[in-house]
């Protein structure tokens, strides 16, 4: 009796903590700390589950233990896909730095092991220590690239919803006048959230300045594809100003608020981003929820790789917070070295 409920414990408090998770995830969504707490969550769940069906199914055991010798298998093809996916970024997209992440991660992906174990080969303090710290920090990047990764998935697929006052869709570039593959996977988005609300029907806001390439305001352009979708003109307003998403979203509310004082932004923008747009939009104090539209398979990974460092860059505590841990395992393995090598 007493092994059985020791047994179980551990899977109700996971239950508790699954709940704690979805009642803070349906509050507000935009809340990065949700991802902090997901991403161990689905881990220890895991670990939990294989632990329980392995006891119930024995022979089990051994397929979980294939999936782990596969594992460096797993790396190299995840290593060759981001090498892949960077040289068809090049070719599509050009060869700016933004395009090739995808591309220099793969090779990082591949490199940084190979220079561990050359490190350690040296079989010196030094470089037990450049090893050491090297992994510790692979480990504490992949880890919040992980984390990202999966909140931003569960992010997409389950958008919590309020009332609608409108339907804020970000801008992207237009090449003379016309919107973008990218650029329509938004605005079609837009146009499904709209259709999909109840009377009274939000606004639709297609928000975004002029650039120095671009022929009008993205505003403009993006509103006569609403209008030729069948959108009347007198749920159209304008935004075209805007510069960046900060001002997308600051210039939007303060448009729909002189029509629609109360209600949600659901703002529109690529899948991609559509997580960064949720965390900016309640940076600002705002009441909105962001919503992805269809992207390019081949886009994503280099849009994404970009979106975790612009995350990670915005939220710079939050991301020291959590790498005091790493750090503070860095200190007390450079400790231990530092004694050997004095033994030594």
């Amino acid at each position: 009796m007493n092994s059985l409920y020791s047994g179980w414990l551990p899977g109700l408090v996971l239950v508790g903590f699954w709940l704690f998770f979805v009642h803070s995830y349906r509050k507000d969504p935009r809340r990065l700390g949700n991802a902090v707490l997901l991403f161990p969550l689905v881990l220890l769940s895991i670990a939990f589950l294989a632990d329980l069906v392995t006891d119930l199914v024995p022979g089990l055991g051994l397929v979980f233990v294939l999936v782990f010798a596969l594992a460096p298998l797993i790396y190299l093809i995840f290593a060759g896909a981001l090498i892949y996916n960077g040289v068809v970024m090049w070719r599509r997209e050009g060869s700016r730095v933004s395009n090739l992440l995808s591309f220099a991660s793969g090779v990082a992906v591949l490199v940084l092991p190979v220079v561990a174990i050359l490190l350690v080969a040296l079989n010196t303090w030094w470089s037990y220590t450049v090893a050491f710290v090297l992994f510790m920090s692979s480990a504490f990047t992949a880890s919040l690239f992980a984390m990202l990764l999966l909140y931003a998935w569960v992010h997409g697929k389950f958008p919590s919803m309020g009332q609608p006052a409108a339907v804020v869709v970000l801008g992207a570039r237009t090449i003379d006048g016309k919107v973008t593959p990218l650029l329509r996977g938004r605005l079609d988005r837009g146009l499904q959230l709209y259709r999909a609300a109840t009377e009274p029907k939000p606004l639709i806001v297609p928000t975004g300045g002029q650039g120095t390439d671009e022929l009008e305001p993205e505003g403009v352009s993006m509103s006569r594809y609403l209008s030729e979708q069948g959108i009347a003109e007198e749920q159209l307003l304008i935004e075209d100003r805007a510069k960046d998403t900060i001002e997308n979203l600051k210039f939007s509310d303060t448009l729909v608020r002189t029509h629609r004082p109360d209600g949600q932004l659901w703002v529109v923008t690529s899948d991609y981003h559509a997580l960064r747009a949720g965390l900016a939009a309640r940076s600002l104090g705002l009441d909105a929820r962001a919503f992805g539209g269809k992207t390019a398979a081949y886009y994503r990974p280099s849009a994404f790789l970009r979106e975790f460092f612009a995350i990670m860059r915005d939220h710079r505590v939050l991301v020291a917070l959590l790498a005091l841990p790493f750090a503070a395992v860095i200190v007390a393995g450079l400790m231990v070295l530092t004694n050997a090598a004095l033994w030594v």
